[in-house]
């Protein structure tokens, strides 16, 4: 024998699904219809039989055919609905929130049974798919065709389904990458915040103020120990302290270019090299103000040896200590 049926839930079990099973397995075994009934009797359990034989009273099963067996098991666990009332729980179905458009479909067939639509079946069922769905631009689009048919509008609605969905996968990964850029904090090497200290290109470099590896100067955590108060930051007139101890005094023309003969060019640096003081008890602000031409000339007698040239070009173009 080819399958194989269980027993019929009665409580819970759809008679007209189980009967259409049992007809395919006599097909498929090509049992006659003199032990159809039989068959079935056999197949349908206890629960399923005992309802049979008090639905049959005072006839015995056996006595009928298995057409009058189906028939009488039907009427009493499906019996026949009003169509009335199947047309308006088919009209009030819409797409829920989460349901795909395949299983709104399917579930439009389901509740289309009853309804008694004959030749008008696909219509009905084509005229609610579109009326329900959840998407108003997926309706606005097939609104807009011309001799729209059911099969067409489902195929256009699932296509226009996966185009958004996977347009909102692409959203999302770019939101989340957006996020982890924003993530990124300040470089512990070099200061800056649009890359992370595993791919900075300092991360490397020997700090010249305690002389570890793995940061720049101007991020050196050190600072306050060894007097240094913070690093200079570029302005218009070449290069000027940042934070409160460091004030940058500049030598050469206020246009920015060194004398060529100062001192810093006898010994060898660019020309537009400029050179920072140490100015102990300067006013802190965020950039030092040019000094008076009275300070500036007595900053020249100042012995620069010491000092540390840093050149007054593009922030581009500028290499950090």
């Amino acid at each position: 024998m080819i399958g194989q049926i269980s027993a019929f839930d009665v409580k819970n079990g759809n008679w007209s699904a189980y009967i259409e099973r049992v007809e395919m397995y006599f097909v498929a075994n090509k049992i006659e219809d003199g032990v159809k009934l039989p068959t079935l009797i056999a197949v349908m359990g206890e629960d399923s039989y005992d309802l049979l034989s008090t639905l049959a009273s005072p006839k015995k099963p056996s006595s009928l055919t298995f057409k009058e067996v189906v028939n009488l098991m039907e009427t009493h666990l499906q019996p026949k609905p009003s169509i009335l009332a199947e047309r308006y729980r088919f009209r009030q179905r819409r797409q829920q929130e989460n349901e795909s458009i395949a299983d709104y479909v399917a579930d439009l067939k389901k509740l289309s049974r009853f309804c008694d639509f004959s030749t008008t079946l696909e219509d009905n069922i084509r005229d609610q798919f579109v009326c329900g769905l959840k998407s108003e631009s997926t309706r606005q689009r097939l609104f807009a065709e011309e001799n729209l048919c059911y099969k067409k509008a489902v195929s256009l609605a699932i296509n226009l389904e996966a185009a958004e969905r996977d347009a909102g996968v692409v959203d999302r990964s770019l939101i989340v990458e957006q996020v982890n850029k924003m993530q990124i904090r300040e470089c512990k090497a070099c200061g800056d915040t649009n890359h992370r200290w595993e791919d900075c290109v300092y991360k490397n470099f020997v700090c010249s103020l305690c002389k570890t590896t793995g940061h720049l100067r101007r991020m050196c955590t050190g600072r306050e120990k060894t007097g240094v108060r913070g690093e200079g930051v570029m302005n218009s007139y070449g290069y000027s302290g940042r934070s409160r101890g460091w004030r940058g005094r500049w030598r050469g023309k206020r246009g920015g270019r060194s004398r060529g003969a100062g001192r810093g060019a006898g010994q060898g640096a660019p020309a537009d090299t400029y050179w920072l003081q140490g100015a102990a008890g300067c006013e802190a602000g965020p950039v030092a103000k040019a000094a008076p031409a009275s300070e500036v000339r007595q900053q020249e007698e100042v012995d620069y040896t010491d000092e540390e040239p840093i050149y007054q070009m593009s922030l581009a173009k500028y290499k950090p200590i």
